[in-house]
């Protein structure tokens, strides 16, 4: 009797293993929490999250062959995207104004059409064109997503001179065409003055030299227009020339993840100042400013922790230091929710803010253990 107790227990166990398995980190758990988030910018963090599981899910099933799976999941993966897209531009139709999410989506959208591509080169020929069909539908969002983070900007202070005029040539009904004169005739047929056509060699030289200058005017003002914008795509917009110089300068993933902590550091210490100390103006946009700055910052160090990790580079000094510093972050957060100074002014980005802390804790507890540990010096 003990033995047939033993066996029902095993099996009651084995058939639970299921269950306990299947926790909060599945992308069954993330698709229901994505489907029922009412916040947009959390929307687009979960989609960034469960995106993450379906991307690796796709590689799984390519390795093992299964295209037909992949197709789903990829179909399934961009009708997330456009449904978090679609309740980012209803909440916050202004991208400029709330980095949070859109940022996220399009660096989301980007890693998922790299792999796309990799997928598309081995994939059989019945399967290409759906996955096809995705590839442009993401194309066309991630296009989407660029114009709305970085548009065009009008030329405040354009080129000072005087207008250019172009000449055109006169039509040809108005030129007079005089009679040859009649044989033995001595008389010679006048042309008034304001008949004769523009034919001499110093006026087209004269009109060639115009047109010349303003094609010069308007290929200088696309070329400066150009020059703008890869400069506001190569520069982010919450950090400033000297640290956009900083990070660009730094040697390796480790000093560049130091330089991000120590960014979100300098605005959070900045929007406890505003705080204590506002100003006659601009307040509010300080506020919400320094605290789209601080996740922007410590966003960017998370994702150069993933880059890092699958780059196999040793960027343990990194992770330690983010993981440190983004408790001491929350911890701070937490007293500005607790203090509610002013709170309904910042509130949405502060939840932000909190919530970002809390992730990037998370994904450097995780790269802790994907990470090498350190070499040990043997002692002779």
């Amino acid at each position: 009797m003990q033995v047939s107790f033993q066996r029902v227990l095993i099996v009651l166990v084995l058939l639970g293993l299921p269950c306990l398995t299947s926790g909060a980190g599945t992308t069954d758990d993330l698709q229901a929490r994505f489907d029922h988030e009412p916040n947009s910018v959390h929307k687009a963090k979960l989609f960034e999250r469960l995106g993450n599981e379906q991307l690796a899910d796709t590689r799984r099933t390519s390795q093992a062959g299964d295209y037909a799976k992949v197709g789903q999941v990829m179909e399934k993966y961009r009708d997330n995207a456009r449904a978090a897209l679609d309740a980012l531009k209803k909440q916050h139709p202004n991208a400029e104004h709330q980095l949070n999410g859109y940022k996220q989506m399009q660096i989301q959208i980007r890693r998922a059409l790299r792999d796309l591509k990799e997928i598309l080169l081995l994939a059989p020929a019945e399967i290409k064109p759906p996955l096809i069909l995705v590839q442009d539908d993401l194309a066309k969002m991630d296009d989407e997503l660029l114009r709305m983070l970085f548009p065009p900007r009008p030329v405040k202070n354009p080129p000072a001179g005087p207008p250019v005029a172009i000449v055109d040539p006169p039509p040809a009904d108005s030129v007079k065409v005089e009679a040859p004169p009649a044989p033995g005739s001595t008389d010679i047929p006048q042309t008034k003055p304001e008949d004769q056509p523009i034919e001499n060699t110093e006026e087209k030289s004269e009109m060639n030299i115009q047109n010349c200058l303003v094609a010069a005017v308007v290929t200088c003002g696309l070329a400066v227009s150009c020059a703008q914008l890869q400069a506001k795509l190569q520069q982010k917009d919450y950090l400033s020339p000297m640290e956009s110089d900083k990070i660009r300068d730094a040697e390796t993933t480790n000093a560049r993840i130091n330089l991000f902590i120590t960014f979100a550091d300098d605005r959070l210490k900045k929007f406890q100042y505003e705080l204590q100390h506002p100003s006659s103006n601009r307040h509010g946009e300080l506020l919400n400013g320094l605290m789209n700055g601080y996740v922007g910052c410590l966003d960017d160090a998370a994702d150069l922790v993933q880059l890092g990790i699958e780059k196999q580079e040793n960027i343990r000094q990194g992770i330690d230091v983010m993981a440190s510093r983004a408790k001491e972050f929350l911890e701070t957060l937490n007293k500005i929710a607790a203090d509610k100074i002013e709170i309904d002014v910042y509130k949405e980005n502060l939840d932000d803010a909190i919530e970002g802390t809390r992730d990037a804790m998370n994904d450097a507890e995780k790269a802790k253990k994907a990470v090498a540990p350190p070499p040990v010096r043997r002692k002779n």
